[in-house]
């Protein structure tokens, strides 16, 4: 997602794939489980391809919108673990361990609910603002996510960065024990690194 409003014009279906840096920064610090992962919005599967960098323990399934992306996603993976549609009127064939995504910002708010439902632990990059409007107020304090700040904005269209901070939001319904709601700052990420994506 961009934050491409402010007199630009925004991709079509709001795609803009996820820097395969930020991926490897969320890895470092917070430690998923293995399992069956699943990635609703998926593109051509950066984040599948971002995770693949650093884990080897993750078996996917992927949904996308669009079905221009479809024959890259079943390269990637196989045509039995992607599918292509609507994914607020999908239900995944199995319960994944993590549902990750970059979802569409127009439709975060209700990527955040199915993922919720459909997956134990639920993993969105987002704008950081995400957190502070009136709008989810009483949603975040009842469902505190842990957030995961970038403290480098990516470029999701390779022509620089946009206005806004951006973090990974993360709500483990595995993990009740523990409160939920902490900020961290991810590691800087080297310019030669972001250029490399």
């Amino acid at each position: 997602m961009s934050s491409t409003n402010r007199g630009g014009s925004r991709s079509p279906a709001d795609y803009y794939p996820t820097p395969h840096w930020c991926v490897r920064r969320l890895l470092e610090e917070v430690d998923l489980p293995a399992g069956q992962w699943l990635e609703p919005c998926a593109g051509v599967g950066d984040i599948i391809r971002g995770v693949g960098q650093v884990r080897d323990d993750v078996q996917w399934l992927a949904n996308e919108y669009r079905p221009e992306c479809r024959d890259a996603l079943v390269d990637l993976l196989s045509s039995s673990r992607v599918s292509s549609g609507d994914t607020l009127r999908w239900a995944p064939p199995q319960r994944p361990t993590v549902s990750i995504t970059n979802p569409p910002f127009r439709l975060a708010m209700d990527m955040v609910g199915w993922s919720l439902e459909n997956a134990d632990i639920t993993v969105m990059l987002l704008r950081l603002n995400f957190i502070g409007t009136a709008k989810r107020a009483h949603f975040m304090r009842e469902h505190p996510p842990d957030v995961y700040v970038l403290p480098n904005r990516p470029s999701f269209t390779g022509r620089g960065t946009d206005s806004v901070e951006y973090a990974w939001f993360v709500w483990n319904s595995r993990d009740d024990a523990t409160p939920h709601g902490r900020v961290r700052v991810l590691a800087p990420t080297p310019a030669e690194e972001r250029r490399r994506g």
